[in-house]
């Protein structure tokens, strides 16, 4: 298609010359008729106007065809120039006769024609996927990375044109930065999940094999072993909800039972179930719950939210060697918006960490948080459910002093 422009342009110069031509020479002819009709009679002066009427008539059709030409080739650059990959058209010296807009995006300037390709694309396999098209006088095809502000990679096409004896290359670059980033997640996502299966998996394994072979007449370490075993089970069946519960938030599957909820019972159910586990690990769980305040939103959802989060920070509390060990649930309303706040004195988030807290698996301690039966998936739900219903997570933490998470939602109605 690029080359079809060229030539297009081509032919398009080529008419417009001859109609500068036709436009001369109408000029001279209109001078001459004007001196024969002074000196004929007539005849001739009808003859010559005739000849005169036809000419005019042929440069119009040239005029229109030109016309047409024109807007063909505005039009296709135009194409050219909002499709998204990079095209470049190269002469039989390597030298660039045209780009389209993605290629100033790439480059970061407009100031390349003329100049050669290989210079301008800073890669060593540029250079001989060009020498291994004009040696061979076919297609070439490659995935190149072009070091700029940041790594791209790109597919890159070159395809060798000749016509009427003279040689260009058409060079198309498609960049696939997003879907190598994507694969990159996907065998992380792949080897994070198989890690976190692999580990309780051998603890089951080794606890069972070690009762097989073990004397089961000792009540109390079959007990024992059979606890540990339990336990494991558990964590492997928190993750493998967790996992279904990220790809029908990140697929758009997860069903959301859309109805007006007072805030105050989420905070009340949450506190109910936290309550054991906070008596347990000797932390202190406080709540400044308004009433009456109401958002858009699933139920269920909301207390998994807000779940994850007094969970998280009852037990990262807990681990906190030195001073008090409290947790605050906080529902308020400010301006239109509904706040979910849970803060607590743990032991806090690390500030090159808090960029990746809410990613899949991410864990700022990862023995400790498998520890306390985390799937490190808790964060990445709470994200997912707070953007479902049109919310932000915010996060203030410092390391060694506590952390705050902060939900904010829009609001429905205040009723006091």
């Amino acid at each position: 298609m690029l080359y079809a422009i060229t030539i297009m342009a081509a032919l398009l110069a080529l008419l417009f010359f001859r109609f500068l031509a036709c436009r001369k020479a109408l000029t001279r002819f209109v001078k001459i008729k004007h001196r024969i009709a002074q000196l004929t009679g007539l005849d001739e002066r009808a003859e010559i106007i005739s000849i005169y009427d036809a000419l005019r008539k042929l440069i119009n059709d040239k005029d229109k065809n030109i016309e047409m030409l024109t807007w063909k080739v505005k039009y296709m650059q135009n194409v050219l120039d909002n499709m998204t990959e990079a095209f470049f058209i190269i002469d039989e010296n390597g030298k660039i006769e045209y780009i389209n807009n993605a290629v100033k995006k790439i480059t970061g300037t407009s100031d390349i024609i003329g100049k050669k390709l290989t210079d301008v694309l800073n890669n060593f396999f540029i250079n001989d996927l060009y020498e291994e098209m004009i040696e061979t006088k076919q297609p070439q095809h490659s995935e190149i990375t072009l070091f700029g502000a940041y790594r791209e990679y790109f597919v890159c096409e070159m395809i060798p044109v000749s016509h009427a004896g003279v040689n260009h290359a058409l060079v198309i670059l498609r960049n696939i930065t997003n879907e190598k980033q994507l694969e990159a997640i996907r065998r992380e996502f792949v080897s994070d999940v198989s890690h976190e299966l692999r580990t309780p998996l051998t603890s089951i394994h080794g606890y069972a094999e070690t009762l097989l072979d073990h004397d089961l007449s000792d009540k109390e370490t079959v007990r024992h072993f059979l606890n540990i075993i339990e336990k494991e089970s558990a964590r492997m069946t928190r993750l493998i909800n967790d996992l279904l519960d990220v790809e029908k938030l990140e697929s758009g599957d997860a069903k959301f039972a859309i109805t007006d909820v007072e805030l105050t019972e989420v905070g009340r159910y949450v506190l109910k179930i936290i309550g054991p586990l906070a008596d347990e690990l000797g932390v202190k769980v406080m709540d400044d719950i308004e009433e009456g305040i109401f958002v858009e939103g699933d139920f269920d959802r909301l207390v998994q939210l807000t779940l994850n989060l007094v969970d998280n920070a009852v037990k990262y509390t807990a681990v906190k060697e030195h001073g008090p060990k409290e947790v605050w649930l906080r529902i308020y309303a400010l301006a239109n918006f509904a706040f979910i706040e849970v803060e607590d004195t743990g032991v806090g988030i690390p500030e090159e960490a808090q960029k990746r807290i809410f990613e899949r698996f991410f864990r700022v301690d990862k023995a400790r948080s498998r520890k306390m039966g985390g799937t490190g998936l808790g964060l990445a739900i709470v994200k997912f459910i707070a953007d479902k219903l049109n919310g932000k997570v915010e996060l203030e933490s410092e390391y060694g002093s506590g952390t705050t998470f902060r939900v904010k939602i829009p609001l429905k109605k205040v009723i006091k």
